[in-house]
């Protein structure tokens, strides 16, 4: 059956930071992005897939509306809709921001795809939380969604000043920030546990911030390339933090 004309109108504001903000939902779109979110205790507001969709075997699946190809096409924020959509709800925020473990703290992030391959790179080095400043790009924004491939429902992630966040970490907590200049990622032993604070793609991390890190890191540049992008040197200190 076709969608209303409320339904879609629903739906299609839900691209809109604003609106997702003001209903506590947001979209998940695709077969895998779909399923990760049915597998995780994630709320599920409303399913809306065409014929070819397969649902997984699951106790409790949301009702779904069927619709033809063209109807999820207005409604998805895709260039090319994939065959289901969801509406999902929001989960709480937590009253206290993430203390122990490994975890990346993020100052500014704009970049959607970024944000989203860092949650990725996070659920895939099993690390315990990314805390993000409030000036980050919004974790539920459709790009983020899409670029975490799932991830987004088993990372732990939280958005807290981040000036105030450090000062709030117990004295012996290590934190570090990634630069272009300071200590080698690699002649530097890492402890198991700590904080360690990516900056913005363009400014890096910002003076307020840079200012209550005791130590830097850097990873050694040998060619001629300005710098690396954010995604790619966290997958670099990920991959040595853990190693």
């Amino acid at each position: 059956m076709p969608l209303t004309h409320a339904q879609r109108k629903f739906i299609v504001a839900l691209h809109r930071k604003k609106e997702r903000l003001r209903e506590r939902k947001f979209l998940v779109e695709g077969v895998k992005g779909v399923a990760d979110l049915l597998a995780s205790d994630w709320q599920v507001h409303q399913l809306v897939a065409t014929s070819a969709w397969q649902p997984p075997e699951l106790p409790n699946l949301p009702p779904t509306l069927e619709v033809s190809e063209a109807d999820l096409q207005r409604v998805s924020a895709l260039e090319t809709a994939q065959q289901v959509l969801a509406v999902a709800c929001m989960p709480p925020e937590p009253d206290q921001v993430y203390h122990g473990g490994r975890v990346l703290a993020l100052d500014d992030i704009q970049d959607p795809g970024n944000l989203g391959t860092i949650l990725r790179l996070a659920d895939w080095f099993a690390l315990d939380a990314v805390v993000c400043s409030p000036g980050t790009v919004e974790r539920f924004n459709p790009k983020v969604v899409q670029a975490s491939m799932g991830s987004l429902f088993r990372v732990h992630v939280q958005t807290a000043p981040l000036p105030a966040y450090l000062q709030s970490l117990p004295p012996d907590t290590w934190v570090a920030g990634a630069f272009l200049d300071g200590d080698n990622l690699y002649k530097t032993p890492l402890p198991k546990q700590g904080v360690l604070v990516l900056g913005n793609e363009s400014q890096g991390i910002r003076p307020e911030t840079e200012a209550l890190l005791p130590q830097r890191l850097h990873i050694p540049r040998r060619g001629q390339a300005e710098s690396l992008n954010v995604a790619t040197a966290t997958a670099i200190f990920c991959s040595e933090w853990t190693r």
